[in-house]
């Protein structure tokens, strides 16, 4: 192949591809639309169905273990029974969780600041109450991706 057509391609794919700074949006299965998925979190709406590190309540809140990498969150994520990955880029994922009886599809979605701090909110895409599971799932992810033992 030519130089001339290796540059051509080269620029082809720089048009192509997306800055790493542009905005992603998301539309969330339980919401509006989130204008820039890998900066910011959809909030959680007043059912008690969904945690959040940014929720208000303490009930709703959820902490995340310090020192964890993105790519460790992604992966433990990942080995929940019936997970995908929905959309993803460098420090942040969403993530679908589909229930084994009935096919309730929850949605989790990290993203690892640049200061390194988590932002973290999953919740049930319908329904009034996850009695807890989405709580639950979150800290086997936590668990996994530290490498510890419990996280309460």
């Amino acid at each position: 192949m030519s130089n001339n057509a290796l540059a051509a391609i080269a620029l082809t794919i720089m048009t192509l591809s997306t800055p790493a700074t542009a905005a992603t949006p998301w539309r969330s299965c339980s919401g509006p639309p989130v204008a820039d998925a890998a900066h910011e979190l959809l909030p959680c709406t007043d059912r008690p169905n969904c945690v959040s590190t940014e929720h208000p309540a303490d009930e709703r809140r959820i902490v995340p273990p310090a020192a964890v990498s993105i790519d460790a969150l992604r992966q433990a994520a990942l080995t929940e029974p019936r997970s995908q990955i929905v959309a993803e880029g460098p420090q942040w994922f969403i993530a679908h969780f589909r229930s084994r009886l009935l096919g309730f599809i929850d949605e989790a979605h990290v993203i690892q600041r640049p200061d390194g701090q988590l932002a973290v909110r999953s919740g049930a895409c319908s329904g009034y109450s996850d009695f807890g599971v989405n709580r639950a799932r979150l800290l086997r992810i936590f668990t996994r991706a530290s490498g510890t033992k419990r996280l309460e």
